[in-house]
């Protein structure tokens, strides 16, 4: 017996994604002296925010506000103020959909204009992440995957150079950003390298299509439905994770980059 709806390219980058998101709130909560579960990730975000610009869906599901909103007024009683606290990455993701469409319609069909747009984020990342969880970064990896839907669609040499030029321009500044933000050792950063560069060539290469492999009906119905929901599903492992950290905490008596 088969999936009836089979597996996508799509749901396995999700799936990675998820996994990593673990294992960096795992890092974050219960073994913060352990850098390496926070090195792996630094690789979660990026594959969503990618996705979030690959897609052609420009709605803003009311849930990414609700539970935005939440996970904020968690981490603000967490952190006991204001202080260091970022609006949650949803509400990221949520205004990245609501320009998503003016970007399309007056950036993309200039002349080299995500190139452009991409340098003006990077620019803007100091500011940027007083605000916003991953601030512009995550506005970046959102061009990025931009830029990679342009390519696959026109299939044009220049629209592949503008896609390439985008991604250069975000991994420098992704690594730059998490380098000085978590100041890993000289070995973890190699590690860093290779794995956000590593990740960036495969999202170059990303295509939206069926899975190349079959797998039993359960395992894909599974598969379909956390693909669905992978943004709810991080949000409530989040909640969970980072309440059940502060108890553990308050039992055994940070400000939270998620």
């Amino acid at each position: 017996m088969r999936s009836p709806a089979p597996v996508t390219t799509t749901d396995l980058l999700k799936l990675a994604g998820l996994a990593f998101v673990f294992a960096d709130h795992f890092g974050l909560f219960f073994t913060p002296d352990d850098e390496w579960w926070r090195l792996a990730g630094r690789t979660a975000a990026p594959i969503f925010f990618f996705l979030l610009g690959f897609a052609s869906t420009r709605g803003v599901p009311p849930s990414w506000i609700i539970l935005g909103a939440m996970l904020t007024a968690l981490d603000v009683y967490v952190s006991g103020g204001l202080e260091d606290v970022t609006l949650n990455i949803l509400f990221n993701f949520a205004l990245i959909r609501l320009a998503s469409s003016w970007i399309k319609a007056h950036v993309v069909p200039k002349h080299w204009g995500l190139p452009a747009l991409a340098m003006v984020c990077a620019a803007s990342i100091p500011l940027a992440e007083i605000i916003l969880e991953y601030g512009a970064e995550g506005w970046l990896w959102a061009l990025f995957g931009l830029a990679a839907s342009e390519a696959v669609v026109l299939g044009t040499s220049e629209a592949r150079m503008q896609r390439n030029l985008v991604a250069a321009i975000c991994v420098t500044a992704y690594l730059l950003m998490e380098a000085r933000d978590f100041e890993f050792e000289l070995s973890q950063l190699a590690v860093l390298a290779a794995l956000v560069c590593g990740l960036a060539l495969t999202l170059i290469r990303f295509r939206r299509a069926e899975a190349p492999f079959r797998v039993p009906a359960p395992i894909g119905i599974a598969f379909n439905w956390i693909g669905r929901h992978s943004l709810e599903i991080y949000a409530v492992s989040l909640f969970l994770m980072q309440l059940a950290g502060h108890l553990f905490e308050g039992d055994a008596g940070g400000s939270h980059d998620a």
